[in-house]
């Protein structure tokens, strides 16, 4: 199904790239940005975006990397471009708040987390099948010669947890390197880091100046995001954070966790899916977890919203 509600407009400058989906209604419009994982930027970011703009949400969906004026691969991303799309969306016309939401998947996830732990700009978190460690650049990703930082601040690589070898990387593409019969790359990095590498490398959110969502699957087969997902949770919780703290967890839904009521009218409700669980958990996850992202956006932009509910 490739229906999209509403038309995005591409958007190109110096400091952003990405596509922008204004806020339906006469505003103002919290803004959202909405961040791709590793696949790079595709159909269903756009189509969650003109899902929340209907919701009177002024959504852009950020391009961090394979796009023209960008990087070409998931490698020493500079975190500064999720908080220069923040103010240049807080900037535009019918812009309400101080504050902008954020919501990735995946890697997407793990950067926006990341970003609001680094940037006030940032507020309202809703982070899907996320890390609260970051991970070094894929290296079965074109462009990346060798292992190196997936992100940087003040052009310092962010420390990151080290990959001994993703399995089948020897292939090119992201679906090659998850054809495995062993734990996945993730778990074995998380098993084999020792407690002073594990402390470097895990997101700092209790840094993050708003609620937070995280959604994950129980049956992800990319990374073990419920237990991922838990740590964010339980780091919160010791450090007392101010405002809401929500994790979703799905057991039966795998890593794709996505878009709300979309279904491919082709794909058999029971068939498993690649990145785990079946088309039939993951429908169910998404649409379910669509409310709580909606009420986490409420609560932290909305001038009206409650962000310790």
């Amino acid at each position: 199904m490739g229906e999209a509600f509403l038309s995005g407009r591409s958007i190109r400058t110096d400091r952003v790239t990405g596509e922008l989906y204004s806020g339906l209604g006469p505003g103002p419009h919290p803004g959202v940005l909405i961040l791709h994982g590793s696949g790079g930027a595709g159909e269903y970011e756009r189509t969650y975006a003109a899902r929340l703009a209907e919701h009177g949400y002024t959504a852009f969906c950020v391009s961090y990397f394979g796009a023209p004026g960008v990087s070409n691969a998931l490698a020493e991303i500079p975190l500064s471009r999720f908080r220069d799309a923040a103010e240049w969306l807080l900037k535009r016309p019918n812009a309400a708040g101080t504050q902008v939401g954020v919501v990735g998947f995946s890697r997407g996830g793990e950067a926006a987390l990341l970003a609001a732990s680094h940037f006030e700009r940032l507020g309202a978190v809703a982070a899907y099948v996320p890390s609260c460690y970051s991970f070094p650049a894929p290296t079965w990703m074109a462009g990346v010669e060798e292992e190196c930082a997936a992100w940087t601040v003040d052009g310092e690589p962010v420390p990151y947890l080290p990959v001994e070898r993703y399995v089948a990387e020897q292939q090119d593409g992201l679906t090659d390197a998850l054809e495995k019969d062993a734990p996945d790359a993730s778990t074995m990095a998380i098993e084999g880091a020792t407690d002073e590498r594990l402390d470097e490398a895990t997101i700092e959110v209790e840094n993050i100046e708003g609620p937070v969502t995280l959604i994950s699957g129980g049956s992800d087969e990319v990374w073990p995001s419920a237990m991922l997902a838990d740590r964010v949770a339980e780091r919160l919780e010791r450090h007392d954070h101010p405002c809401t703290v929500e994790h979703r967890s799905y057991p039966d839904a795998g890593h794709a966790i996505r878009v709300p009521y979309r279904f491919g009218g082709n794909d058999p409700a029971d068939g498993e899916h690649r990145f785990g669980g079946t088309n039939r958990t993951n429908a169910f996850a998404s649409a379910d977890a669509w409310y709580h992202v909606l009420r986490c956006l409420k609560n932290g932009l909305d001038p009206n919203g409650d962000s310790r509910r």
